[in-house]
């Protein structure tokens, strides 16, 4: 039974994880967001933006920290780092621990050469989730950062 549970954990993570941003926590295929997840793994971030903007609209979207994380990614993506920004802020307004908001923003602060926010939120991880994969991710962006 332990290695039935284990083999279903390690295939959910590496579904999410194949899927491109893979940091938000409802990552059922019933999710509405499942589309969104799709299009962001094709590295379709115009339409996954379009998407997300539109479902962002609606009563259950507004409040979805997910959907905020997942646009932020979107967003970044593209290279339109302010509305990122936004996006994550909204996504961690609704669940300050929302662990890929606080990696993805992180990575953002990067890209923005604030390497103080950076830090701020990698401690902000190590405080939620200690050494998981966001924390993880986030701690080799930042020393790719201070090596380049």
């Amino acid at each position: 039974m332990k290695l039935v549970t284990l083999l279903l954990s390690l295939l959910m993570a590496s579904q999410a994880h194949a899927a491109g941003s893979g940091r938000y926590e409802t990552q059922l295929a019933s999710s509405p967001l499942s589309a969104a997840e799709a299009m962001l793994s094709e590295q379709n971030y115009l339409e996954a933006s379009i998407w997300l903007s539109d479902y962002l609209q609606s009563k259950k979207g507004r409040r979805s920290a997910d959907a905020w994380n997942l646009l932020g990614f979107s967003l970044r993506k593209q290279g339109h780092y302010q509305q990122a920004l936004y996006a994550y802020q909204q996504a961690l307004s609704i669940k300050p621990s929302h662990l890929g908001a606080l990696e993805y923003s992180g990575e953002l602060y990067l890209s923005l050469q604030e390497l103080a926010r950076a830090e701020q939120n990698l401690a902000l991880l190590e405080k939620y989730c200690g050494n998981c994969q966001e924390q993880q991710q986030l701690e080799l962006a930042i020393s790719r950062y201070i090596t380049e």
